[in-house]
């Protein structure tokens, strides 16, 4: 008989084994509720790709292997994405939010797993919800994970071992009085704090956070396990109090897990997605700081048909 703790299975018919990782590792046990996961859920899936091991552990790393949770979780998502047709997302026309609120695919990792960069800094949340575009923006940001998403399983398709991205959140343009607040709300600042100076009324204070809030909580309830690491760059100093105090504490706790706050230091954070994360900035795009090829933007991404092959691999 097996150790139970220490038979591994690779998912070999979804993903050769070479630079296998933690989604392509699983134990004796956790095979079971995998094929038992599956047993339940199958008949109710309405892609082949949702019937992949890789799609499913998904769900199930995300309940600790709890298979009712995971399965409540994940019929959930169905019905969410159903009411929200989600399967026509990517081909909407999103030419314009695309040109104002850029989301950039720039390389890949060390293990080759691609890299988004999200400039949520230029994003002008604020703007969107005074146009009454915030149901808009919301969508856009699930279109942003979606293409994530498609992008990772054709990278898989083609014989890639990604089974995450990585996300990076740079905020190097967050302005506090365009983002936050009205012209009329006059704000202080102290390291740990922020204080209202005055406050004529209100309506409009914090217009951005929402869809913060948003962004959290869809990665966590609807794309659970498809980003590896969120890295936020280039923070302002108002934003760290915000991120503890306001977006953290309501995020789910595997979104929390996944992110990194690193202020505008440079040399602090390029250091950090080397090391920690295994992304070489160096070969990332101009704008970035690095060397390497111009990076695609989602524009680009829908007329490739979300095809992404790692530059190095070329």
């Amino acid at each position: 008989m097996f150790p139970r703790v220490l038979l591994v299975f690779f998912l070999l018919s979804e993903i050769s084994a070479h630079g296998i990782d933690e989604d392509l590792v699983i134990t004796w046990e956790q095979k079971e509720k995998l094929d038992e996961f599956r047993t339940i859920m199958e008949p109710h899936l309405p892609h082949d790709y949702m019937k992949t091991d890789i799609y499913l552990i998904r769900w199930l790393k995300a309940r600790n292997y709890e298979i009712p949770a995971a399965s409540r979780m994940l019929q959930e998502n169905l019905w969410w994405r159903e009411e929200n047709e989600m399967d026509a997302l990517l081909d909407e026309d999103w030419t314009e939010f695309n040109n104002q609120y850029r989301f950039n695919l720039d390389g890949c990792d060390g293990n080759g797993a691609p890299v988004f960069v999200l400039f949520a800094g230029e994003w002008d949340m604020r703007r969107a919800a005074l146009a009454g575009q915030s149901e808009k923006m919301r969508r856009y940001i699930d279109k942003c994970f979606e293409e994530a998403s498609t992008v990772l399983r054709n990278m898989q398709a083609r014989g890639s071992n990604a089974t995450r991205a990585n996300l990076i959140l740079d905020l190097g343009s967050l302005s506090f009085q365009v983002q936050a607040c009205p012209r009329w709300a006059k704000v202080g600042f102290q390291k740990t704090r922020i204080y209202i100076m005055e406050v004529p009324k209100l309506t409009g204070f914090f217009t951005g956070i929402p869809f913060y809030l948003y962004l959290v909580q869809s990665l966590g309830a609807h794309f659970p396990n498809v980003i590896n690491a969120c890295i936020v760059i280039n923070t302002p100093e108002f934003a760290v109090p915000l991120w503890n105090n306001m977006i953290k504490p309501v995020a789910p706790p595997e979104v929390r897990k996944l992110v990194d706050v690193y202020g505008r230091k440079r040399s602090e954070w390029r250091e950090a997605l080397l090391t920690k994360y295994g992304i070489d900035f160096t070969k990332m795009s101009h704008e970035m700081g690095g060397d390497g090829r111009d990076p695609v933007d989602s524009n680009d991404l829908r007329k490739s048909d979300y095809l992404y092959e790692c530059p190095e691999l070329k």
